[in-house]
C-alpha cells in the first residue's frame, strides 16, 4: 500500500472516480486538474487539489512536491479522445507530451510506481500474446487517437526497459458510462440518434464501463507486475444491437433506422460527403465513426490468472441504463420487463379499470422533461426520459470489503515487455523523442 496517491486527469470521469474511490478507502490523495475546475467534490472528501496540466512541466511542480516519493504512486489518466482523422494538436500535446512529462518526472523524483491509462487500440493489429512480448508502433495502428496512445506507450516501455522504471499499463477498449461531458464522443452519438434521428450504419465495437476502468487502475497500482500491460476487453456490440438496446432503455420505442449502404461506400464517398455538407445535415458516416473504427479488431480474452480476482464486467446494458436513467443495477443485471415497459392502456388490456387510484392523464402542470443536451449540462441525466424505471430507486448493492478485489479483468490479459539487458538507443526502430513537439 502507498502512503500517497497522485491522480492526473481528475477533472474527467476516470480520474475523478479513481480519486474519490481512493479517498473513500482512507488513502491520502492529491489530484491534478486544469485551472478553473470545480474543486467542491474533492474538497468534500479532503482531497488535495493542485492546478496544472501534464503538457506543461512547470505547472506540475506543486503536484509532484512530496515528502516521501518512494512511498507514493501516480495514476496517470489524463487523455483526450477523438475519433476524427483530422489533426488534433491538443490531443497530441496531452496524450503524448503529457505522458512523457509525467513519466520523466516520476523517474526523476523516484516515484514508487506509475499506473498508465493506455488504450487497447494502441496495440499492433494481430499482436500475439504467445511470446509475451508487447510492441507499440504508431505507424501500424489506425486513427490519430490510437497513434498518440501507441507513441506514449512505446516511450513508457522504453523507460521500463532501460531505466528499470516501475510502471504498469491498463489498455481498455472504448470507455462509456456516466459522468462524461456533452462533447465526449459517445454522448455525441447519443444526441444524434435520440434527438436528431440520424440513421445508423453497420459496424460494431467493444465497450467497457468507466467504473470498471477506475477499479482496475486502483487494483493495478497494488497488484500489477512491473512492466505489465493489461487488456481490459469489454462487451462487443454490433451497431444494430447497441442502438436497439439504446432505443429500448431510453423509451424511444421505434425501429432503428439504417442509412443506405451508399453512405459508407468508398466509391461514392466524395459525393456523399459533398451532399451532406451542402445540405448541412449530419453525415451518418462521421456521426457513427466509432462503429467503423476498429470494428473487426479482436483483442485477447484470456484470463489474467490469479493476479486480479475474477469478477464480471458491467454489460453495455448496465452502462446505458445508468447513463440514461440514473439506475445503477448490479453487474450483469438487466432491467425487469415490468420496470422497462409501461403498463398497457385500459383499451389494450381488454377491461376497463374500476375506480382507478391515480389519474391516467398527466397533470396540466407536468414538469418539463429536459433534452439530452440540457440534461448533460445540468447533471440531471436521470430526468432525460419519462420512463418508469427512472423513478425507481437504485437497488442497494453492498460495497466490497476490499476494493482492491473488485476490478474486473475477466476478459483481460497481461503481457510483459522483454528486451535485452543492454540496448543501444541507435537501434531503436522508433525514437520517441524525435516526434514530440517542443513546448512553446
Amino acid at each position: 500500500m502507498y502512503q500517497k496517491y497522485l491522480v492526473t486527469g481528475a477533472a474527467e470521469p476516470v480520474g475523478r472516480l479513481v480519486a474519490l474511490s481512493l479517498a473513500e478507502m482512507g488513502f491520502d490523495v492529491r489530484v491534478l486538474v486544469p485551472e478553473g475546475t470545480d474543486k467542491t467534490p474533492f474538497e468534500q472528501m479532503n482531497i488535495e487539489v493542485s492546478e496544472g496540466v501534464t503538457a506543461d512541466k512547470e505547472t506540475m511542480k506543486e503536484f509532484f512536491t512530496l515528502e516521501d516519493p518512494r512511498h507514493s504512486a501516480v495514476i496517470h489518466t489524463e487523455e483526450v479522445v477523438s475519433l476524427s482523422d483530422q489533426v488534433n494538436l491538443e490531443m497530441r500535446r496531452v496524450n503524448v507530451s503529457g505522458a512523457v512529462n509525467v513519466t520523466d518526472i516520476c523517474l526523476r523524483t523516484k516515484i514508487a510506481r506509475m499506473v498508465y491509462l493506455g488504450s487497447a487500440y494502441a496495440l499492433n493489429p494481430g499482436s500475439s500474446l504467445e511470446n509475451s512480448v508487447l510492441h507499440f508502433d504508431r505507424t501500424k495502428v489506425e486513427g490519430a487517437y490510437a497513434k498518440t496512445k501507441a507513441e506514449a506507450g512505446a516511450y513508457i516501455i522504453e523507460k521500463i526497459s532501460l531505466n528499470k522504471f516501475n510502471a504498469v499499463m491498463l489498455l481498455p477498449t472504448f470507455i462509456i458510462g456516466p459522468g462524461f461531458s456533452e462533447g465526449y464522443e459517445m454522448n455525441k452519438v447519443f444526441k444524434s440518434f435520440m434527438e436528431a434521428g440520424v440513421p445508423t450504419i453497420s459496424g460494431g465495437h467493444a465497450f467497457v464501463d468507466v467504473r470498471d476502468v477506475a477499479d482496475a487502475l486502483i487494483s493495478l497500482s497494488e497488484n500489477g507486475e512491473v512492466g505489465g500491460c493489461y487488456v481490459l476487453n469489454g462487451e462487443y456490440k454490433s451497431a444494430d444491437e447497441f442502438f436497439s438496446a439504446l432505443s429500448e432503455i431510453s423509451g424511444k420505442g421505434s425501429d432503428v433506422k439504417k442509412a443506405s449502404k451508399l453512405v459508407t461506400s468508398k466509391s461514392f464517398a466524395k459525393f456523399v460527403d459533398t451532399y451532406y455538407r451542402i445540405c448541412k445535415k449530419d453525415n451518418p458516416k462521421q456521426v457513427y465513426a466509432l462503429f467503423r473504427s476498429a470494428s473487426d479488431q479482436k483483442f485477447p480474452e484470456s484470463s489474467a490468472g490469479d493476479l486480479l480476482p475474477d469478477a464480471q464486467l458491467r454489460s453495455v446494458q448496465d452502462s446505458l441504463n445508468y447513463i440514461l436513467n440514473g439506475v445503477d443495477l448490479p453487474r450483469g443485471t438487466a432491467p425487469s420487463p415490468e420496470a422497462s415497459e409501461p403498463a398497457p392502456a385500459p383499451e389494450e388490456s381488454g377491461e376497463a379499470p374500476s375506480e382507478p387510484e391515480a389519474p391516467s392523464e398527466p397533470a396540466p402542470d407536468e414538469p418539463h422533461v429536459p433534452s439530452f443536451s440540457e440534461a448533460v449540462l445540468s447533471g440531471e441525466l436521470d430526468k432525460l426520459h419519462d420512463d418508469p424505471i427512472a423513478e425507481e430507486p437504485a437497488p442497494e448493492v453492498p460495497a466490497p470489503e476490499n476494493r482492491f478485489t473488485t476490478p474486473s479483468l475477466r476478459y483481460g490479459s497481461t503481457v510483459t515487455s522483454e528486451v535485452p539487458d543492454e540496448l543501444d538507443l541507435d537501434d531503436l526502430d522508433h525514437p520517441i523523442e524525435a516526434d514530440i513537439p517542443e513546448e512553446e
